[in-house]
């Protein structure tokens, strides 16, 4: 359950995202730093991105976003995402492809 509330920030980031395309949920690992997250309490998310990789069928963005109590800034809990898109799916992959190594 935690993992949607870890994404509520997404949409504002500020990555470039081409699409349509269909996208993968790859990978998740969620850790509890200083006990359960709370309904009631404050906090404050960071997300940045540690890695991409890629294969010849997918591409993938790794996440990390760190939570932190609102008042002491004490870190609570973090979660490591993948985030995969499936190359095939993007229509203009093999014209973008072409244009950057040809």
């Amino acid at each position: 359950m935690l993992s949607v509330p870890l994404q509520y920030k997404s949409k504002e980031d500020r990555l470039p995202v081409r699409g349509p395309a269909v996208g993968l949920l790859a990978d998740q690992e969620i850790r509890l730093l200083k006990g359960p997250l709370f309904v009631a309490e404050d906090y404050e998310l960071e997300r940045e991105v540690v890695a991409l990789s890629g294969s010849r069928r997918t591409e993938s963005l790794w996440v990390r976003t760190s939570v932190f109590a609102a008042q002491s800034r004490a870190p609570v809990a973090t979660m490591l995402l993948n985030l995969a898109t499936i190359k095939q799916s993007y229509s203009r992959c093999s014209q973008e492809y072409d244009q950057l190594y040809s």
